[in-house]
């Protein structure tokens, strides 16, 4: 550490704690934007004095969850570990968590730094430290006004594991993810074909596609043919190949089988073929989706050594994360929170919502920067089967009106839309809409995660990390 590292410390950590006395957010951003202007390199210096390494976790959905299920199963294993488990994912972010871990004196002391990284960030973190593992959960669209092609946001991913040529976790059941530094060293993770007991779907290339809206492959990305499935999960996910070449879902050493969803988490046995030693893991938290997440967690946690008894043990003592199938008390009224941000993961949290008979819903949408300012990904998204939740949907946030039109579109009875744009108010009417005995899931776009963030806190309550 540099007598300037030191300083830009001693500041970052001076103005976090500014921003913290006065009430103005997390200030998860700003520490670190300050420390970097004082010392550029001080995520380097920073990063560097872990003992055992740096940790990334990146992809389209699932990063924050997948992060924080693998924080879970490191500390049961023993580590100590500083994760940015309040999501500021960019480099000015991540260098925040540092300055916030370190010393005055800029010190650190820990085994790992865990870090969920946004796509577009991951080669300039790797420019700045290594990395010595990475993890990717997926690859759906998300933000084309941002990243524009999937192939843009696929060479961003690959450019930063290429850097410090990381090994990689990759999920075997996204041929977008496959794709990735073949020279590399790598991992798969995947679900069996006859994965759940709920809503269970094949597709083979003999019947007619007809699968999800949000599908998001149709060709090899090898040589342009037809992608077809022996089995579909959901988005581009399942047990699939190629109608012409050899491109074709590889074998993943870590496997979920017997997989059974319910309203407020899953079961399911998670198998090292490696090792051929299997566990029964009872998930905490509710969607095939979240068994994806916990895969990819568990798969790097074996990467790294973890034995398969403590990867069940932290999965299972998993705390939810900051809007992430978070779940709180408003008002006596039990509360789930799931942010939503693109079409494949807002299905499947729709998925998840109409699995539980007592659902209210309550959907708040922006299109402010940080959400994305492109809104189409709402026709993409299947929000049809939130026909058989019973009562009203309120609609919410900036974009209420367009989210009602999709909710008619969805075959919801004009009289069950209810639109209230501001969402303290709209929040307020849901709670009021909902007994005791009743869950009402809130899905928001991220900048509506924050203000629900502040509407709760002035109700007597907080989100995590807050």
């Amino acid at each position: 550490m540099t007598s300037n590292d030191r300083v830009a410390v001693a500041v970052g950590k001076m103005a976090a704690r500014t921003i913290r006395m006065l009430g103005a957010g997390l200030g998860s951003n700003l520490p670190g934007r300050v420390a970097r202007k004082l010392a550029p390199d001080v995520l380097s210096h920073l990063a560097g004095q872990s003992k055992k390494g740096v940790i990334a976790v990146t992809g389209t959905n699932g990063k924050s969850t997948t992060s924080g299920l693998l924080s879970s199963v490191l500390k049961t294993a023993g580590f100590t570990l500083i994760h940015n488990r309040q999501g500021a994912n960019l480099v000015t972010g991540i260098t925040a968590t540092l300055v916030d871990a370190a010393s005055w004196d800029g010190h650190i002391n820990t085994d790992y730094c865990l870090f969920e990284i946004d796509e577009a960030a991951l080669p300039l973190v790797a420019r700045e430290t290594t990395l010595s593992v990475v993890v990717v959960t997926n690859l759906f669209r998300d933000q084309l006004d941002r990243f524009g092609e999937l192939d843009t946001t696929a060479r961003l991913i690959e450019k930063g594991i290429s850097i410090c040529k990381s090994p990689a976790v990759l999920n075997a059941d996204d041929p977008n993810v496959c794709q990735l530094v073949p020279d590399n060293t790598r991992l798969f993770f995947g679900m069996d074909a006859g994965y759940c007991e709920v809503d269970s779907q094949r597709i083979t290339d003999e019947s007619n596609l007809d699968c999800s809206q949000s599908m998001e492959l149709s060709y090899c990305l090898k040589c342009g043919a037809e992608i077809v499935y022996d089995c579909f999960f959901y988005g581009q996910l399942g047990h699939w190949r190629c109608s012409s070449c050899d491109y074709k879902r590889p074998d993943p050493t870590i496997v979920a089988t017997h997989i059974q969803l319910n309203a407020t988490g899953s079961r399911f046995k998670l198998t090292d073929k490696r090792q051929n030693l299997s566990v029964e893991v009872k998930l905490p938290i509710p969607g095939l989706f979240n068994v994806y997440n916990a895969l990819a967690a568990a798969a790097c946690a074996v990467k790294l050594g973890v034995t398969l008894e403590s990867v069940k043990q932290g999965l299972q003592n998993y705390s939810t994360l900051f809007g992430r199938s978070e779940k709180i008390s408003l008002l006596g009224k039990p509360v789930l929170i799931q942010l939503i941000k693109n079409p494949a993961g807002a299905s499947q949290t729709v998925k998840a919502v109409v699995e539980d008979s007592t659902a209210r819903v309550l959907i708040a949408i922006n299109d402010n920067l940080a959400d994305g300012r492109d809104i189409s990904w709402l026709w993409d998204a299947d929000f049809e089967p939130l026909r058989a939740v019973k009562g009203t949907v309120i609609v919410s946030g900036l974009r209420a009106d367009d989210m009602a039109v999709r909710m008619k579109y969805a075959g919801i009875e004009p009289e069950r839309i209810v639109c209230v744009p501001k969402l303290e108010r709209a929040l307020r009417q849901a709670l009021n809409d909902t007994t005791p005995d009743e869950t009402l899931w809130v899905l928001p776009t991220y900048t509506c995660l924050l203000e629900l963030q502040k509407i709760v806190k002035s109700m007597g309550q907080s989100l995590a990390g807050t």
